[in-house]
Parts: structure tokens; C-alpha cells; sequence
């Protein structure tokens, strides 16, 4: 190839090249004087580089809208990545991305998305998926004819956050290989008609081969759905073995009664005394001698009598990809229902000691019921969104209450006397036992927790990590 060029260049050179001068012969009398040798033309200068911000060389937010929508509609039918998309909102997802390519090419706008760490938190994306990925971007930048340059320039942009993006070597573990084959059996086995439960089965297949286990059971699930759960439970510890123990009641519909607060559960709200008891306490509650930055709960129990709360029915539904109430209190015995209440499906489980459990995928409009027997602190994760939290605290004591943002709280009515205290926020990793003396008439308390859990993601259901969002709540 470099042969080739030079002697086109050679080529180019000769047939550009000066006129060879011959010597003029001599005159004499009488002789003819030729015409004078013409000069070769001189090329036209080269323009002047186009230095331009990219925004504006690929034609401003038309074009990146274009380009973007293209590559959406690319992305969420190559059949290498699409499932990836399946529980995305697709309309969202082109207008954060027109945000990002529009701020990070020199547009006016601003980006409102997560960073890429963040947003694919527990993807366990590997590098075929990227370089699919940037397969269709370039299939996109080619059908609206953007110039090699400006290609250069996006696609270099977009490797550099590949280490944001794909997992790091060593860190997936494949599924048995002898039961993926027992798998791509029984999918060959299925017929026409459920040919995408067979798709399904046989990427399930490859995400278990690359070690990708949430993945690799959300491909399932979504067969179970197609082909319902009996015909696969013989595979289903394939992809679920080590995970919370699974609901498997049958969903019910979910009736929307508008959104939840962030937080709910009060002894004083859910039971009011009929007339105040003597005493009462209000305080803050703080973490490593500063903002709890965060929600909490403060439990109290007196060392004499105490009256055992009833159990309540309540909600934590899942709205815009989050959970509400962030934090709710509950007393033993109590139920919550998980509402879905997006577009997209959710996947709700814990691994708290206190009860585990594992919800499964169901779609908008459809809720599923736990009822929480023991006292504890219940960590609520999405196994599909990553960035998801909420917790239920179970309390067992007659007195509880929801810590606000700003540490405060307030016990209204209790009867003089000492108390064990439970103290807790969501930065803390158990409760913290402490004890109290209350006296007649108000008393003032602050509680110091220690901070130590670490902020990010927890892990998947599995018990697997998911990269640490850099900032904000878990």
C-alpha cells in the first residue's frame, strides 16, 4: 500500500512537474523567434483547517439527535446487545445521550445522567459488548456521512471510558459448562412457535459461559416467562443457585395511590397515645460527629412494661427507578407490597439475615408480598438497576421512629424510666446499643454513630460486587 502511494505521488509530482527548458538557438539573420515557454499553473492554496468545536462540525444538536436515534434503534436490535436494553427506557435513554454527546463535543447542553461507572454499575459488560456497541455508532456516524475526523474524535472518546464501562479481567466466573449444555438440549428441543424463548435460553447460555450470572438469570426469567416456570424448573438452579430464597407467589395487580414519601414509620403516627405519658425526647442523630447524610432510625424500649405494636400492611413501590419510602419501620409481623410502577421491570431482593428474599421480575402494574417475622435491618436491591436502594427496619421495641436528613427526631409520649436505645442510619452498619434514662417533662439527646458502609452499590444478589458509585446515596 505505502508502494502504491508513492508512485501515485511520483506520478502526481510528474504530471505537475516544470516544463524542461531547452537552450534557445542562436539567431541569425533573419531567423523566427519562437513563442515565449508558459509557465506551469500554480495549484490553488489548501483551506484552512476547520477548527470548529466537534459540535459544531457534525452539524449541531439536529445531527447529534439524528445520530443518536440512529444508534438507539441500532443498539436495541443487534441481536449481540439488545437484551441489554430490555429493561431500559428507551425514550430516556436517547435524550441523556444526546445530553452527553451535545456537552462533551462543545454543546450548549448539560448532562442530568449518571457518570458511566454509575450507570453500569453491576452491567458485567465485557468487551464484545463494547466493541458491538461501537459497531453500530460507526454505522450510525456512516449513514449521515460524518467525516473521518469527527469519527475519529467520538470513537476516541468513547474508548477512553472503557475501563468505566467493561468489568475487569478475572472478576466473572463461568457457569458450569456441563449444565449451559443441558440448556442449549432443551432449548434446540422447543419449536417454532417459541423461538424467542429459544433466543432467550441460548443467550442465557453465553452470558453463563462468560461468567455474567444476573444476566445470565434475567435471560432465563424472561424464557420463564414466555414458557412459564414449570416447564424450566429443572434448569432453573443452573442460574440460580445462590441466590435469596425465591417468591414464587403469584403476582397480584397493583393499585397506584400516587407516590410515597421517603420515609414512614413512627410509634407516635401509627399508634398516638391517647394523652401524653409525662415525658418525651427529642435529639439528633449524627454520624462520626457530623451530618448523618442520610436517613435513620431510633428504636427505644423501656426496661418495664411497654406496649407491643401492631402489625401494619404497607408499601415500598418502585417509581422512576427508585424506591419509595426510602426507609420505612415496621413491626415484627408486618407486610410490604413491592408495586412496580415504571415502564421497565424490576428485579427486588435482599440478603439481609433477618429475611432474605429474592421477588423475581414482574412487569408495570403488578406487586408481590413479604411478610418480615424478625427484627432487623432489611437492605432492599435492584437486580437489574444497580443504583437502587431502600431499607424496611423490623423493630421488635414499643417506640420507634424515621430520622429525617437533618438528624432530627422527636419521641412525643413516654413514661419516665430507663430505656434500651437502638440507633441506626444508613450509613451505619448494624444498629448501636446504648442506654437512657428519661425523666419527667422533655429531655434532649444526641446519638453518635460510627460511618462504616462504604457508599456505592451493594452487591448483586448473587453476593457479587458492583462497581462503587462515587457519589451519593447507595
Amino acid at each position: 500500500m505505502q508502494r502504491r502511494l508513492l508512485i501515485a505521488t511520483a506520478l502526481a509530482a510528474a504530471c505537475h512537474a516544470a516544463p524542461v527548458m531547452t537552450p534557445a538557438p542562436t539567431e541569425s539573420p533573419g531567423a523566427m523567434v519562437g513563442p515565449a515557454p508558459v509557465a506551469a499553473p500554480v495549484p490553488p492554496p489548501a483551506p484552512p483547517p476547520d477548527d470548529r468545536p466537534l459540535f459544531d462540525r457534525l452539524g449541531g444538536l439536529p445531527a447529534i439527535t439524528a445520530v443518536v436515534h440512529e444508534l438507539v434503534s441500532r443498539t436495541t436490535t443487534d441481536p449481540r446487545i439488545q437484551d441489554r436494553f430490555f429493561a431500559t427506557d428507551a425514550a430516556n435513554l436517547e435524550r441523556l445521550l444526546v445530553e452527553m454527546v451535545c456537552a462533551t463535543t462543545g454543546g450548549p447542553c448539560a448532562y442530568t445522567g449518571r457518570d458511566m461507572h454509575a450507570s453500569h454499575a453491576g452491567m458485567q459488560l465485557v468487551d464484545e459488548e463494547l466493541a458491538a456497541l461501537v459497531e453500530d455508532l460507526t454505522a450510525a456516524l456512516d449513514t449521515f456521512e460524518v467525516g473521518a475526523r469527527e469519527q475519529g474524535e467520538l470513537l476516541g472518546a468513547l474508548g477512553s471510558l472503557r475501563p468505566q464501562i467493561v468489568v475487569p479481567p478475572g472478576e466473572l466466573q463461568p457457569l458450569d459448562a456441563s449444565k449451559l449444555a443441558a440448556v442449549s438440549a432443551f432449548a434446540a428441543g422447543l419449536g417454532a412457535s417459541e423461538a424467542e424463548a429459544r433466543r432467550l435460553l441460548d443467550m442465557a447460555v453465553v452470558a453463563g459461559g462468560r461468567g455474567q450470572r444476573s444476566y445470565a438469570e434475567q435471560l432465563f426469567t424472561r424464557a420463564e416467562l414466555a414458557l412459564g416456570s414449570p416447564r424450566l424448573a429443572a434448569l432453573a438452579p443452573t442460574f440460580r443457585d445462590g441466590a435469596p430464597p425465591r417468591v414464587a407467589t403469584a403476582t397480584v395487580a397493583a393499585a397506584d395511590g400516587g407516590a410515597q414519601p421517603s420515609a414512614v414509620g413512627s410509634s407516635d403516627a401509627d399508634a398516638p397515645a391517647a394523652r401524653p405519658a409525662g415525658a418525651s425526647l427529642r435529639g439528633r442523630l449524627q454520624v462520626e460527629g457530623g451530618p448523618v447524610r442520610g436517613l435513620g432510625v431510633i428504636m427505644l424500649t423501656p426496661d418495664r412494661g411497654g406496649k407491643k405494636r401492631t402489625a401494619k400492611h404497607r408499601i415500598v413501590e418502585q417509581r422512576d427507578k427508585q424506591f419509595a419510602p426510602h426507609i420505612l419501620a415496621v413491626p415484627v409481623g408486618s407486610t410490604v407490597a413491592f408495586p412496580n410502577f415504571d415502564r421497565v421491570f424490576h428485579n427486588v431482593f435482599s440478603l439481609s439475615k433477618a429475611s432474605p428474599f429474592d421477588l423475581g421480575m414482574y412487569p408495570s402494574g403488578e406487586e408481590r408480598e413479604v411478610r418480615f417475622d424478625k427484627p432487623g435491618v432489611i437492605r432492599l436491591g435492584c437486580n437489574i438497576h444497580a443504583t437502587m436502594a431502600a431499607y424496611i427496619v423490623v423493630v421488635d421495641a414499643p417506640h420507634y421512629v424515621v430520622v429525617g436528613d437533618d438528624g432530627g427526631f422527636e419521641f412525643r409520649s413516654l413514661k419516665p424510666g430507663s430505656y434500651t436505645v437502638r440507633a441506626w442510619s444508613e450509613r451505619t452498619a448494624e444498629p448501636v446499643v446504648s442506654r437512657i434514662k428519661i425523666k419527667a417533662g422533655v429531655n434532649e439527646q444526641v446519638f453518635d454513630l460510627a460511618g462504616d458502609v462504604a457508599a456505592g452499590p451493594g452487591p448483586d444478589k448473587f453476593g457479587g460486587p458492583r462497581a462503587a458509585a462515587p457519589t451519593g446515596r447507595p
